[in-house]
């Protein structure tokens, strides 16, 4: 996740709400594109490419810039980075535009009543496909975007997916039994509560093998106060 700051930061910085305000406009106009679950896929590329085009444009000072919504969220993190006056600035404001849009559109169709859930494989597929096709697109600008698109999915895995993943093995079953794998723990706090999930790295052996969750629990204690 990109250091953008917020009020929480410093009790008066605006730069995620006014880049929220401009990603929503465009998860709105995404959701409204979206006909059928993998038209994600065009649907994205389309917009993540206009809006690394735009700020390219808007970086060499050219003066013909369509007004779009795409274009209106390129200037949003051009001038929340410029701001801060060194070069690649926008870069986090970048990353976090789309972090959230990415996230924001299954929101919207879920509370338009077009999807019933934010979250299925199919769709971090369809991202991540639409992601990898933007960063490998925009390599030539020079600008660094590919490599927060890059970024982007990879935090995507990791912060999201990987969550999704516990669930099913929870559900179904792990599927994993190569010489090296994970297996899950629970984590309860010091009342015994259920509180999530941890991954534990093992070399195979027969006493983890069949086991989706491993035998014992991690407490999560709480700081004593000084």
């Amino acid at each position: 996740m990109p250091y953008v700051p917020s009020k929480k930061t410093d009790g008066k910085s605006t730069d995620r709400e006014v880049l929220d305000k401009a990603v929503e406009v465009l998860a709105e106009e995404a959701a409204g594109g979206i006909s059928d679950n993998l038209s994600l896929i065009e649907v994205y590329k389309s917009i993540f490419l206009d809006v690394a085009h735009s700020l390219a444009d808007r970086l060499s000072g050219s003066k013909e810039i369509k007004d779009s919504s795409e274009s209106n969220l390129a200037l949003a993190i051009y001038e929340v980075g410029e701001k801060y006056g060194y070069q690649g600035a926008y870069l986090g404001e970048f990353n976090y535009a789309f972090t959230r849009f990415i996230q924001r559109v299954p929101q919207v169709k879920v509370e338009n009543g077009e999807w019933t859930q934010e979250f299925r494989y199919w769709l971090y597929a369809a991202t991540v496909e639409a992601l990898t096709y933007a960063s490998q697109e925009v390599r030539g600008l020079g600008l660094g975007v590919s490599g927060v698109f890059e970024d982007i999915k990879d935090e995507y895995k990791r912060r999201v997916n990987t969550a999704y993943e516990t669930e099913q093995i929870l559900k179904s079953g792990d599927c994993y039994d190569a010489p090296y794998y994970t297996r899950l723990v629970e984590v309860v706090d010091e009342n015994g509560t259920h509180v999530g999930h941890q991954e534990i790295m093992l070399k195979r052996e027969d006493a983890t093998l069949k086991k989706d969750i491993l035998d014992g629990k991690i407490v999560l204690k709480k700081k004593k106060k000084k």
